[in-house]
């Protein structure tokens, strides 16, 4: 087997290089695919193949192509799920920070079309590329990180995370980002439970301040604006977790009045039972905070 995925991998490489990109969306899936079925093997030979592996699919996401560069993030977060390596956040983190913060992807929108404007959008839709993609490549890299890793990209990621919920962002975008920060707190979580009074805790409990008072009322604001029973539920699971995470660390402080108001009056008028049944455990734990 080791021998095997090593030749395909091989394969790949050659065949993937050059300027033409046409019809190589379909080896980067492969790639990924190789990479699920035979992570064992691959690993097994040490840390060289799966960075080089990640090297291979991280230079393709900066490609022109849509159809490209979807593929190549799709891969990208099959590379960095199958593989598990600790080390792929921080080769991975500054590409799709890179990514959301270029000018061309930060609207979700295509742009108006005039005459004037008809080759600017084809060269728009060549650079595009969706950011639920990036989102999901970033919730893999938060699974394999080391948290001390992890720690040292809070203001970059919250940077990222407040980018997201952005109102231009398509609401798939938005969901997407909820499972990531979901994925996130379950990380922190984790050190909260096994480190306490530790360095590391000191710093988890700096980072879930900045969660709750940043994140929540964007969170929430989603709910309150956005008119799809699916981002209801997917956002108002996404912030009970953030709020529970908040009552394990000391110190969050005082919570913001107007933000109260505005869970409450959620969750008062809120139509899908789904939802309703997840802002209620957010209105008890505000209730039960001390």
């Amino acid at each position: 087997f080791v021998n095997s995925s090593n030749q395909l991998f091989d394969i790949f490489t050659k065949s993937l290089r050059g300027p033409q990109i046409q019809g190589k969306d379909e080896l980067l899936l492969a790639v990924g695919a190789l990479c699920t079925s035979c992570h064992k093997a691959i690993s097994a030979e040490g840390s060289s193949p799966p960075i080089a592996i990640l090297n291979l699919v991280s230079s393709a996401c900066t490609r022109k192509g849509k159809k490209y560069r979807e593929a190549a993030l799709s891969s990208l977060e099959q590379v960095i799920k199958a593989l598990g390596n600790p080390e792929f956040f921080n080769m991975v983190f500054p590409l799709l920070f890179d990514l959301c913060n270029s000018e061309p992807l930060k609207s979700g929108q295509a742009p108006l079309v005039s005459d004037a404007a008809e080759s600017e959008l084809a060269n728009v839709e060549e650079i595009s590329v969706p950011h639920n993609k990036i989102v999901d490549c970033l919730t893999s890299c938060i699974h394999v990180a080391h948290i001390n890793d992890i720690l040292e990209k809070q203001k970059s990621l919250m940077q990222m995370y407040t980018a997201f919920l952005l109102p231009e962002h398509k609401w798939t975008v938005k969901t997407t980002a909820f499972l990531s920060i979901k994925e996130l707190c379950s990380r922190l979580h984790n050190v909260v439970k096994d480190s306490q009074g530790s360095h590391e805790h000191a710093g988890v409990t700096s980072f879930v301040q900045e969660i709750f008072h940043s994140l929540s009322p964007k969170i929430l604001h989603c709910i309150s604006t956005i008119k799809i029973a699916q981002v209801h539920v997917s956002a108002s699971e996404c912030l009970v977790e953030i709020m529970k995470l908040a009552m394990d660390v000391p110190l969050v402080g005082t919570i913001n009045e107007e933000f109260k108001d505005e869970l409450l009056h959620q969750y008062e008028i809120e139509k899908n039972e789904g939802a309703k049944s997840i802002l209620r455990k957010c209105v008890k734990i505000l209730q039960d905070w001390k």
